[in-house]
Order: C-alpha cells, then structure tokens, then sequence
C-alpha cells in the first residue's frame, strides 16, 4: 500500500503484500468446543504449506525487482512455528530464485512501530494474511485517510509465462461518515496500478499519479483529509 511522496506519487511509497488465500483464516482445526469442566475454548489454526508461502513470496520479489528492489518479510519466528517456517521459506526462495533481491526479516509487532516511526525505510512489505490485514490498515492511515490508499489483489495468470497480473480493488471510492461524499484518490491510485503493473503502461499511470498529486497540491481536499480548521469553514 503505498505512502505519500509528493513529487514522485504512489509508486515511491511502498507495497504490503498479504498472502490472502492461506493463515489463521483458513486453516483448521477451527471451532468452539466444550471442555470437561463445562468451560468453552474457542481455536484457530496458522498452517502454510510451502507452496502457499513461495507463491506470495515470488508476487513480492518480482514486485521489488520493478521498485527499489528490497523486500522485507514480516512474521513472530520468535514464538510461532509458523512464523519461523514462513522465514525459513522466504529465505530458501530468495537464495534459489531473486539472489538480486534484498531480503530483510521482521517480526510483525516491531514492524508496526516501524511504519510509524519511519515508513519510508520500507519497499515490498510481505506478511500472512493476518499480519497483512492489521498491518495494511496501520500504514494506510500514514496518508491521513484509508480512502487515500489504492488497493488490490495479485494473481498469476495461467499460463504462468504471462507472468503476474494486478486485479484492481479499491474499496470503492470509500465513504466519508457514511454519507453520501466521498473520497476517490483510493479508486483512482487502483487504477493506476492496474495500468502499470498488468499492463506495463508505466506512462499513463504516472498521468493519473500526478493528477492525484497536482490535485492536493493545490489545496483541494475532501472531508476526511481536511484541516479541522479548513473543514468547519467549509461549506455544507
């Protein structure tokens, strides 16, 4: 997801890439159960196969190769098992395919005190679907609003020489206080990045980058990133 930089728009910011198919969301066991004492347990499951790690793994890698070329894997290898095989795997996957590629390691809870205190350290940011889902709305927020922020999902087209897809998803132009405005800078960056990661067509989406930006710029805002002096003063 990316973060602001005015003069060279959303591409110089950076990407968090959550694997979105695998994790704590889909892995079972998974329930509530009664136990002996008449108290209930409620469990989830973190699994990853090898597979499922290398697939988003490769999406990051060949993402840095077309940015600044650094990729930071984010995981708790300090207390899940999960976590160190995740490492373990990325690690293996950089050293076999992308020896290129910067590959830095993070454990998921100094990562967001990280995006806090410098963002800008960052490139390709890529975590389970957890650590993805609460990460991603953390540095979203570092542009002042989520509706901001672009948005999207990756996929591999088949057949595989065609290499990676970007499937555009804003969450629509987002909503400002479940009214009627909106925010549409999210909807717009989206697809600027359908042009320029699927389609190669780096120029036209610089256009809408820059437009985004020239926008701004020039002191046009919408409710969300409104200065609270600017918005009590604006008309209704």
């Amino acid at each position: 997801m990316p973060l602001p930089e005015a003069r060279r728009g959303a591409r110089a910011g950076h990407h968090d890439r959550p694997e979105s198919t695998g994790g704590i969301y889909f892995g079972e066991p998974r329930g509530v159960e009664t136990l002996p004492d008449g108290q209930k347990r409620g469990f989830d499951t973190e699994t990853y196969t090898t597979n499922e790690i290398e697939r988003v793994g490769r999406v990051a890698f060949e993402l840095a190769r077309k940015r600044h070329n650094r990729v930071c894997s984010v995981e708790k290898a300090n207390v899940m098992q999960s976590g160190l095989f995740w490492r373990q795997t990325m690690t293996a996957l950089r050293e076999r395919e992308f020896q290129d590629v910067e590959l830095s390691h993070m454990y998921a809870d100094n990562c967001a005190m990280q995006l806090v205190r410098n963002p800008r350290q960052f490139d390709v940011v890529v975590t389970s679907n957890l650590f993805g889902d609460l990460l991603s709305d953390l540095a979203s927020m570092l542009t002042g609003s989520l509706g901001c922020c672009p948005r999207r999902r990756w996929a591999r087209c088949s057949p595989p020489a065609s290499g990676t897809r970007c499937m555009s998803r804003s969450t629509a132009a987002r909503r400002i206080s479940q009214g009627r405005d909106c925010n549409p800078l999210g909807q717009l960056l989206s697809f600027a990045m359908l042009l320029r990661y699927s389609f190669g067509m780096d120029e036209d989406a610089e256009l809408i980058e820059n437009a985004c930006v020239n926008v701004l710029k020039n002191g046009l805002r919408t409710a969300d990133i409104m200065a609270a002096a600017a918005r009590g003063s604006a008309p209704a």
